[in-house]
């Protein structure tokens, strides 16, 4: 019987963390590459403050090439693992470790990525950079903590399964 969710701590933030960041996928960050339907009010609101409050060059054009790449994997990866994974966290799904270790990893990289794009950005102020960093570095933590928790938990898992061999 699996354990509930809420004895499972790492597991209920990163629950927590799946069902923010569809909505932020949906209404914020694929919102150039999603079909006209799903540009409506609530999305352009939310942009259009993101953008005045944050100065995010990757939000406003020309936005380099493999940023756009970037949305496209949050678009066609991010969104239907972080659709799994609410339900398989839910019931402490085996598969979890295996497919939270790439999404952690590939959060990371590509948030990681971002974050030293924009401090090489000579326009922006350091003030407006850490402004940026408050948001992009949360991803970098979360993917390089959640990557780890998945690596150290199949590790223990292969580790016990190779000793009652």
């Amino acid at each position: 019987m699996a354990l509930s969710l809420w004895s499972r701590k790492r597991d209920l933030i990163y629950f927590g963390f799946f069902a923010i960041h569809i909505p932020i996928i949906l209404l914020v960050d694929a919102v150039p590459i999603l079909p006209s339907l799903f540009n409506n009010d609530v999305s352009r609101l939310l942009r259009n403050y993101y953008i005045t409050t944050f100065r995010d060059k990757f939000f406003i054009g020309p936005v380099p090439t493999w940023f756009t790449s970037f949305m496209y994997m949050e678009l066609y990866y991010h969104l239907p693992l972080s659709t799994w994974a609410l339900g398989a966290l839910l019931r402490d799904d085996p598969l979890v470790p295996v497919h939270l270790l790439v999404f952690g990893f590939q959060s990371f990289l590509t948030s990681w990525t971002c974050l030293m794009e924009v401090w090489d950005w000579e326009d922006r102020t350091t003030a407006e950079k850490r402004s940026l960093t408050s948001l992009y570095g949360p991803y970098v933590a979360l993917g390089a903590f959640m990557a780890l928790d998945m690596f150290w938990r199949l590790r223990g898992r292969l580790l016990n399964k190779s000793k009652q061999e």
